[in-house]
């Protein structure tokens, strides 16, 4: 088998390509060549999309010194990095996360974002006392904030211990010791009474003669959690808060079901009290007939006798006498004695923290929406028992009605209505958007469909041989149609066709014989003319 040269190879794909390019029309080119581009569009895209990398923090808190050696690590290593948090936090690629931290551990960095009981290593032996609890406060304050960091929702903290000086011949060493931690949270986030509480608590327990009393903790936006005569979190209000949010919903539900929904104006203000207060009560038991119920614990009985001879002592009444030890007589005493008891009950009541001392409660219902049949009364009275007014400590209940404004209402509705139009105006859009954009693509492919059809007549058809042409020309003629017998046929590229040049050159070299069959068509002799 022969060898096609490359030279006709590539002029054979190039005619190939011409005759493939020549059975499309305008439209079919334009629609193929945009096709083509999106597709490579497409396809450039998803591969930028698909070779971009995805980034992972590598580490965040970081001062500035750490940041700024850190990025000049990564410069220098050719690692792609990106910068958040106003430059504390650095990102790398996720897949090189783990390589980089293990790069930047060898190269000892970050050096001063990271504080902990690590620092002790670097101490020398020639370090003064002074340096040496210097840096155990640091390391010690370092743990801690990482330790506080960990809890969900902390972004950083802050921890500083006041730790008294180490006096070693002091006559006392109850000098005091305080400690304060600020925390900054994630933006939307919030500390529970709980999570202070452990903080307090962890802070208490990590450092030397430090009372959880001693710890104050402040967020960013200055607010006291705790502190000394603080309440862990502000417990006591949040307490507070829950119960009046409570009794509000209660009577928000009562007179929702009466009046209906918005139709009533609920305002609360309890006052708890935290006082953690124990009482003791005795008292006596009754027994069976009622009488209290005795019993003895303890008798005791004691006997004293005399007998003796001679006269008894005595004399004349306002004499004086003198005793003489004589005369006879017998002297006899007895005495006991009994300890005897009751039934008696010692009962210890601890009352817990947050019991209601006192409420108020306001109420404001819409006049308008009271419902015929229903008196202000009987709601009044409903009201105070869904609320648990009790007069006897102190609680009050302010109860009035008056039509509710309905400017408010009436605004509402206007911009629900509004806004109702305006998305219906926008799903017709998009709905236009969508049929206009399928009219297109149903136009293109008409279009298209008809180029098509006529590029497959034009094949079909074809230019006619100069024997067609002549064999139709010989076709008889009616009288009443002229033409109604001819074929329809395509006009004929008489000057590029050489089948055009064989019938001029057949006019040409018989004139008169053409002629004659032409005035025998025109006279309705098919048959005169030339054979």
């Amino acid at each position: 088998m022969a060898l096609v040269p490359a030279n006709d190879q590539i002029t054979r794909l190039r005619e190939t390509a011409k005759r493939f390019a020549g059975g499309f029309t305008t439209g079919q080119k334009a629609v193929t060549i945009a096709a083509v581009a999106a597709v490579l569009v497409g396809a450039v895209l998803f591969m930028s999309m698909s070779g971009k990398p995805t980034y992972a923090p590598l580490f965040t808190n970081l001062q500035p010194a750490d940041a700024a050696n850190i990025t000049a690590k990564l410069t220098s290593d050719g690692v792609p990095f990106q910068l958040s948090n106003n430059g504390s936090t650095i990102m790398v690629p996720a897949n090189d996360v783990a390589t980089q931290r293990l790069a930047m551990a060898q190269a000892g960095l970050p050096a001063q974002s990271t504080v902990g009981l690590s620092l002790l290593d670097k101490e020398g032996i020639t370090a003064s006392n002074m340096t040496q609890q210097a840096d155990y406060l640091r390391a010690l304050q370092g743990e801690l904030e990482q330790t506080i960091d960990a809890i969900s929702g902390v972004s950083s903290s802050q921890v500083t211990i006041a730790l008294p000086a180490n006096q070693s011949f002091a006559v006392t060493t109850a000098n005091p010791t305080g400690a304060s931690v600020l925390v900054t949270m994630v933006p939307g986030q919030t500390l529970s009474s709980g999570e202070v509480q452990a903080i307090v608590h962890l802070v208490g327990s990590s450092v030397p003669n430090l009372s959880p009393g001693q710890v104050t903790v402040a967020d960013s936006n200055g607010n006291l959690l705790a502190g000394p005569g603080v309440a862990v979190g502000a417990g006591s209000n949040n307490a507070t808060q829950s119960y009046d949010s409570q009794v509000q919903g209660k009577v928000e539900a009562y007179l929702g079901a009466v009046l209906g929904q918005n139709n009533a104006d609920v305002q609360v203000n309890a006052t708890l009290n935290y006082d953690k207060v124990n009482t003791t009560t005795q008292s006596i038991l009754p027994g069976a007939n009622g009488k209290p119920a005795s019993f003895c614990t303890q008798t005791s009985t004691s006997t004293q006798t005399y007998t003796g001879t001679g006269v008894p002592p005595g004399g004349a009444a306002g004499t004086i006498t003198t005793t003489v030890g004589a005369g006879t007589g017998n002297y006899k005493q007895s005495s006991g004695s009994q300890t005897c008891e009751t039934n008696q009950q010692t009962v210890t009541d601890q009352q817990a923290p947050g019991t209601v001392k006192s409420q108020s409660v306001a109420v404001l219902v819409n006049s308008a929406a009271l419902p015929k049949g229903v008196s202000l009364a009987q709601l009044q009275a409903g009201v105070a028992a869904a609320a648990g007014i009790n007069t006897a400590r102190g609680d009050t209940l302010a109860f009035s009605a008056m039509p509710f404004s309905t400017a408010a209402a009436k605004q509402a509705a206007k911009a629900a209505a509004a806004a109702a139009a305006a998305g219906k105006s926008k799903s017709l859009v998009s709905e236009a958007r969508v049929l206009v954009v399928a009219l297109a693509v149903l136009l293109a492919l008409f279009l298209l469909w008809r180029s098509a059809r006529k590029a497959r007549s034009t094949v079909v058809m074809g230019p006619m041989s100069a024997a067609d042409a002549l064999s139709a020309l010989s076709m008889p003629v009616l009288p009443g149609e002229p033409t109604s017998q001819l074929p329809a046929v395509p006009a004929l590229d008489v000057s590029r066709s050489t089948e055009a040049a064989t019938v001029n050159s057949f006019i040409d070299s018989q004139p008169d014989e053409v002629a004659t069959m032409l005035r025998g068509w025109l006279s309705g002799n098919p048959g005169s003319g030339a054979s």
